[in-house]
């Protein structure tokens, strides 16, 4: 009886072994499919509040030292205003980091359209009060 016992005993384990093999494989790749997907939406958030910052900041600035200065002598043209997007486009694309700007290039394509789009409706927040950072 006991070695009937036994034996019953490595058949039932060699049978659960590859089973719970499987299954503690399974858990372990969910939970680093987990870990991964947290990581990468922390980077991607990180990227879209670099880029928020950027804009906004690259705004400001090019508001603060060239438009408000045309503006007081009345010589803000559509050619000045059209010099204030380059110039906020060009500021805004170097205070974001390379991983950034690849973050752009590789989700949305070209850099320079995003970055336009996006400073053309924070120039519109701005003059409403409101800073725009949701990208």
């Amino acid at each position: 009886m006991n070695e009937f016992l036994s034996n019953l005993l490595i058949a039932v384990i060699t049978a659960a072994v590859p089973v719970l093999t499987a299954y503690g494989v399974t858990l372990i790749r969910k939970a680093a499919t987990n870990i991964a997907a947290k990581t990468e939406d922390a980077k991607v958030q990180s990227y879209i509040t670099e880029i928020g910052i950027a804009v906004s900041d690259a705004v400001s600035a090019t508001s603060q030292t060239y438009v408000d200065a045309l503006k007081s002598k009345g010589e803000f043209t559509a050619e000045a205003q059209k010099e204030a997007a380059k110039m906020a486009l060009g500021a805004c694309i170097a205070s974001l980091t390379p991983a950034a700007r690849d973050f752009i290039t590789q989700v949305y394509g070209d850099i320079n359209s995003y970055l336009t789009n996006k400073i053309e409706a924070e120039v519109r927040s701005q003059k409403q009060g409101v800073t725009a950072l949701a990208l």
